[in-house]
């Protein structure tokens, strides 16, 4: 019995089969997915192809890099704490937003960029310093002083720790360092992690000082090993998504922070933006009034920067502020909030 041949290729399958290939061409099976696109075999599609002379301009293969296209999405309500820079955070600030956070049920957090100073990091000359003035407790001394008061009365408790904050902090070297700057910084990370069921990380401009020092790549979970931040989740990227009562922000770290950067960011991505890095106070609306431009301030306690208080500048003051973002609404905190008034808006 003779073989049944395939009718002649038409023109509807000889365009059909340029069109696959061009598909196609990079892919290490091209041939097979061809015949399955063309309905004829592997071995018809390649001879046709051969024999028809057909000539296409070079295609080039993917890029094997990366695509930086999948930054952090955080759904629902959360706090926004820009630039903390431990360990020359402002406690007394911080401890005021947590508060309200708390009354208000807000279980989740992002860190705006600049979580740690890496002051001994700096590419800045060194500054003239203070001794500390206490002796300080090493963490074994205080982890046991802590055990101690807690089998003290709510009055003796309360004292204790006041004492404990009087005794202050024990530099490891009788000068700062990279270690003390990370042990002071795990101290607080432990702190918003007892606070927060979901806390994310945007990476800042001084947590580059560590890529500098370096000179080398790194996988930002790096520094999730260096603090202990154990589930806390972060990306390699200076910007995160937040998405609200169906309201979208970028809570941003960005390179340019001068003057309408927040409404120019609008602007440029078509979203509300919540900005750190700047360590400006401003509330305002990018040019179509739809989005909100707000720069955050930030939790850094200027008095503790010797770059900022040594040496007097003619540059605005820090501001120190953060943002709670509740059902798609942002409330920008700062010193002059009410706080007991905010409280009672839980």
């Amino acid at each position: 019995m003779l073989k049944k041949l395939k009718p002649q290729w038409s023109e509807e399958e000889v365009d059909l089969l340029v069109k696959s290939y061009s598909h196609h061409e990079s892919d290490d099976f091209k041939w097979e997915i061809i015949s399955k696109e063309v309905g004829r075999s592997a071995n018809a599609c390649r001879g046709k192809f051969k024999e028809s002379g057909i000539r296409l301009s070079a295609r080039l293969r993917k890029s094997p890099y990366p695509k930086y296209d999948e930054p952090l999405v955080m759904e629902g309500d959360a706090l926004v704490i820009p630039d903390p820079e431990f360990p020359f955070h402002h406690a007394e600030f911080i401890n005021r937003i947590l508060d309200l956070a708390q009354a208000w049920g807000i279980t989740q957090c992002i860190i705006g960029g600049d979580m740690l100073h890496f002051d001994s990091l700096s590419s800045w000359n060194p500054s003239w310093t203070n001794p500390n003035g206490h002796g300080g407790l090493d963490e074994k001394q205080e982890a046991a002083f802590v055990e101690f008061a807690k089998g003290l009365g709510k009055r003796q408790q309360e004292a204790a720790f006041g004492l404990l904050e009087t005794i202050g902090e024990r530099p490891e070297d009788g000068d700062p360092n990279v270690s003390e700057e990370l042990r002071v910084a795990r101290k607080a990370v432990k702190a918003l992690s007892e606070c927060f069921s979901n806390v994310d990380v945007v990476l800042g401009n001084h947590e580059g000082r560590l890529l500098n020092q370096l000179k080398s790549p790194l996988f930002p979970t790096e520094i999730t090993r260096l603090v202990d931040m154990q589930s806390w989740r972060i990306a390699p990227f200076y910007f995160q998504y937040l998405i609200s009562g169906g309201e979208k922000y970028h809570v941003e770290h960005p390179k340019n922070y001068g003057k309408f950067s927040a409404s120019k960011l609008c602007s440029k991505y078509l979203v509300n933006v919540l900005m750190g890095h700047s360590h400006h106070l401003s509330y305002t609306f990018d040019p179509s009034g739809k989005f909100y431009a707000i720069e955050m301030g930030c939790c850094a306690d200027e008095r503790r920067l010797p770059y900022a208080s040594q040496r007097h500048n003619a540059t605005p003051s820090h501001a120190l502020g953060a943002v709670i973002v509740r059902d798609g609404a942002p409330w920008l905190l700062h010193e002059k909030t009410d706080w007991k008034r905010m409280e009672s808006m839980a």
